[in-house]
């Protein structure tokens, strides 16, 4: 390809063992769609972009897909001269629990007025 896509779309899934509601497909659902080419990042709020019903849980087992809007979801998996080709990207969701990210630093201890150590010959 001599040139990224003018618009891609991200589309992620759930882990094996969660599917579309009434059936045995994968569950899907759309993070963004049609982002344009000038824009070189995304920001993915997992709380409010998860699928419909479902809430994301830390563990492994989620797939992002990055696709070639143009050509869309269900010809994403074939080959077209000067297209992008379905990414995947396999990923696992963390759920940090760590919240005291000053233990043991004292209280107004700002480190910028520290002496400074002096250096000996």
């Amino acid at each position: 390809m001599k040139k990224p896509p003018s618009q891609i779309t991200i589309r992620g899934q759930m882990p094996s063992g969660y599917f579309e509601p009434g059936t045995t497909k994968p569950l899907y659902w759309y993070i963004a769609q049609n982002i344009s080419a000038p824009n070189k990042m995304y920001t993915w709020n997992t709380i409010t972009q998860s699928p419909p019903g479902y809430t994301l849980r830390e563990g492994t087992g989620y797939k992002l897909f990055i696709i070639d809007s143009s050509i869309g979801w269900d010809n994403s998996t074939h080959v077209y001269p000067g297209k992008l080709f379905q990414f995947m990207l396999p990923f696992s969701m963390y759920n940090s629990r760590y919240a005291q990210t000053n233990d043991g630093v004292p209280k107004g201890y700002n480190p910028n007025a520290a002496a400074r150590p002096t250096m000996s010959r």
